[in-house]
């Protein structure tokens, strides 16, 4: 048989005290009138500050990239962010390189003379449609100017009856997001 114990009232009024003391210290901390009167000691107190303003520049700067993208799209024109577009693959026509459905991030070429065989651009038909294909060849002229002849990567394509030349050049694939 088991001895019963029993818990005297000076026990349970102590226990009612220390459960008092406990409930006045969660408090204050949650509060900021802890013992140093609800300042945070410096060095903490300076990594708040910093984190503030960082978190409010990080803000700052999304609210102007959505604003600005907003008022590009208004104008009719590829939005782009610190020099960087976004174009999301809409057919199978560079399948297996990249499959419908893909995000891809391009860059505005600096010159678009420059570009050579191999390189994945984002570019505007002559009927303005945005294509993005890969140059597999590189035409230049009696004057000196350059054409590119384009082509998806899927081999059930052939190569893009017009040739691309430079000023229809939006971008030049940079990276995939992988997102598929």
């Amino acid at each position: 048989m088991t001895q019963t114990k029993y818990t005297t009232q000076e026990q349970i009024e102590a226990m009612r005290q220390e459960i008092q003391r406990e409930k006045e210290k969660m408090a204050g901390i949650s509060s900021g009138k802890g013992p140093s009167g609800g300042r945070l000691p410096q060095g903490k107190q300076a990594v708040k500050t910093v984190g503030g303003a960082i978190f409010l520049a990080l803000c700052l700067l999304i609210v102007w990239s959505i604003i600005s993208i907003q008022m590009t799209k208004s104008r009719g024109e590829i939005p782009n962010v610190l020099g960087f577009q976004l174009f999301a693959i809409e057919s199978g026509s560079m399948e297996p390189t990249l499959k419908i459905g893909a995000v891809i991030v391009s860059r505005k070429p600096k010159n678009p003379e420059t570009l050579k065989v191999n390189d994945i651009v984002t570019f505007r038909t002559l009927s303005n449609a945005i294509v993005t294909h890969r140059i597999i060849e590189v035409d230049v002229n009696d004057e000196g100017s350059k054409a590119y002849r384009t082509k998806g990567d899927n081999p059930r394509n052939s190569a893009d009856q017009e040739l691309l030349t430079s000023n229809r050049v939006i971008g030049v694939f940079v990276a995939k997001i992988p997102l598929t």
